[in-house]
């Protein structure tokens, strides 16, 4: 017994198995390209993302060390006294000037101010270094005594001159103004070195 199928059958049953192919084609299609896209993206961004923030931590902590190396370190306090026993600031005095002029004071006595005023002004007039020196630094004005030549006590007021690398070479004893300070410090060029006998 024959079955008869109308053609308008036929035809719905032939799309049917069209459209079942095609959506199957069409699947399979979006399938791979589903897999194929998050393969491609996550393979490559994640690990050139990756290779970026390494290279910048490791930039980053580049960066840091050499700023840690970078940052100055502290140094010793420059001591009071220099190697050759004179007060430090004689010594660096002595590293800028040939001659070197040193007021002895005490800063309570107003004669004393005058004095060390006019220390000043010889010294500059004579193109010497100077240094103020007060009586009651212990650590200063006891280095300073200890070398003076044969002992004794420091004026008060009084100058004292030293020539590179540190030798005493004139005592002024009392208030001096400013033209005898010049014309010693003038004379301390050649003079000889003070020494237990030579006095003032």
């Amino acid at each position: 017994m024959t079955i008869q199928v109308s053609r308008p059958i036929k035809l719905f049953v032939l799309v049917a198995v069209i459209a079942g192919f095609g959506g199957v084609a069409m699947l399979s299609l979006h399938k791979k390209a589903a897999v194929a896209t998050p393969v491609v993206s996550h393979s490559t961004a994640p690990a050139a993302k990756t290779k970026a923030s390494v290279h910048v931590n490791a930039s980053t902590q580049a960066s840091a060390k050499a700023s840690a190396k970078a940052k100055p370190t502290q140094t010793a306090p420059k001591p009071v006294i220099a190697s050759n026993g004179l007060p430090t600031t004689v010594e660096d005095a002595l590293h800028g000037h040939r001659i070197v002029v040193v007021a002895v004071f005490d800063p309570q006595s107003a004669t004393d101010a005058i004095s060390y005023a006019e220390a000043r002004a010889g010294a500059a007039e004579a193109g010497a270094g100077f240094v103020g020196v007060s009586l009651l630094d212990s650590t200063e004005a006891g280095a300073l005594t200890s070398l003076l030549p044969g002992g004794g006590l420091l004026p008060s007021p009084g100058v004292l001159i030293y020539r590179r690398p540190g030798t005493l070479v004139q005592l002024l004893d009392g208030f001096n103004d400013r033209d005898v300070v010049a014309q010693a410090a003038a004379t301390s060029e050649t003079a000889a070195p003070l020494t237990a006998t030579s006095g003032s």
